[in-house]
């Protein structure tokens, strides 16, 4: 018994060492903030405000989010005069780049004297965004543009429904109780983030998933929505999409099998006076180019996950033009 518990003691004591250091370890290498319910509305949740980050898992980035919980050098004032807000995922949120290299930045540059205010969160889709995008405009009233970021352009036909009356569901924040507190630690959430990855990662023996046809008519309702929200605040809505493209040593460049379902975006978008800035055509031209891809970083697979630098910097260059009447 003695042995045993001397054992178990050196056992704890060496658990807890290693938990303090990789937690250390943790804080530079995978910080991210806890979020929390958005009160105003404008996104399903904000990150704790003024916190620092930074992330090695997928680029190397840090910084500190801004008095809202978003990820913009600037602080935000009740009446603050915003030119063009955007909106979006995890790709405008730009957790995996330096902050002045993110869309939302390289933009502001690029449009000089005009404001350009980001409130990109992670796991908000085009739905999520599209369900926000009134109480977005009401709150920071955007001047000339509001921007929605996608990935996708294809969703249950339930999820969409629940959008154009209204009654989609939050995103749901656990920043209270014991959760929150396991939370505030850097390793468990890294360890959290790897399982759930693990989990959600393709069966690669299982093939290819056919994926059902989009219901048009559904979409159509949507982005008339969409529209008649934006004219009645006096700004331009732009659709941004921009999803992953895939290199294949025998046909050449892809972007998946969804061509009819941009140009059905595309031309639907066009007909109720909203602009659909489709990133394919850049990221392609910028591959043959230069043969620098928009997607990964050096710590990940070649082309996969979020927007490196370089997809920021063509983005930014994209809806510039669109907002300079170049394109």
């Amino acid at each position: 018994m003695p042995k045993t518990f001397k054992w178990l003691s050196k056992a704890f004591v060496s658990g807890c060492i290693a938990l303090v250091v990789l937690t250390l370890f943790c804080f530079l290498y995978y910080n991210i903030p806890v979020h929390s319910t958005d009160a105003s509305g404008a996104t399903d949740y904000s990150w704790e405000h003024k916190k620092f980050y930074s992330r090695g898992t997928e680029g190397f980035a840090w910084g500190r989010t801004n008095n809202e919980g978003y990820l913009n050098p600037v602080d935000y004032s009740e009446g603050m005069n915003v030119d063009v807000l955007i909106m979006g995922s995890s790709h405008m949120e730009a957790y995996n780049v330096a902050m002045e290299d993110s869309t939302a930045s390289q933009l502001s540059s690029l449009l000089g004297d005009e404001v350009v205010y980001n409130i990109g969160v992670s796991g908000h889709t085009f739905l999520t965004c599209s369900d926000n995008l009134e109480a977005a405009l009401e709150k920071y009233r955007p001047q000339k543009y509001a921007v929605i970021e996608t990935s996708a352009l294809l969703f249950p036909d339930e999820d969409v429904r629940k959008v154009i009356e209204g009654e989609a569901e939050e995103l749901e924040s656990h920043s209270g109780g014991i959760i929150g507190l396991l939370q505030k630690n850097q390793l468990l959430r890294l360890l959290y983030s790897q399982l759930s990855n693990w989990l959600e990662a393709p069966d690669e023996g299982s093939g290819a998933t056919v994926k059902p046809e989009a219901n048009t008519e559904l979409y159509s309702e949507l982005l008339n929505k969409l529209s008649k929200t934006a004219s009645e605040y006096g700004v331009k809505l732009i659709i941004l999409y921009q999803s992953n493209m895939y290199i294949d040593p025998e046909t050449g460049i892809s972007f998946g099998n969804d061509t009819d379902l941009r140009d059905f975006f595309s031309e639907t978008c066009r007909e109720v006076g909203i602009e659909f800035a489709d990133m394919s055509e850049r990221f392609a031209e910028e591959y043959s180019n230069s043969y620098i891809l928009p997607h990964g970083f050096s710590n990940t697979s070649v082309g996969a996950g979020h927007l490196n630098k370089h997809g920021h910097r063509m983005i930014a260059e994209e809806l510039c033009k669109i907002m300079r009447g170049e394109n």
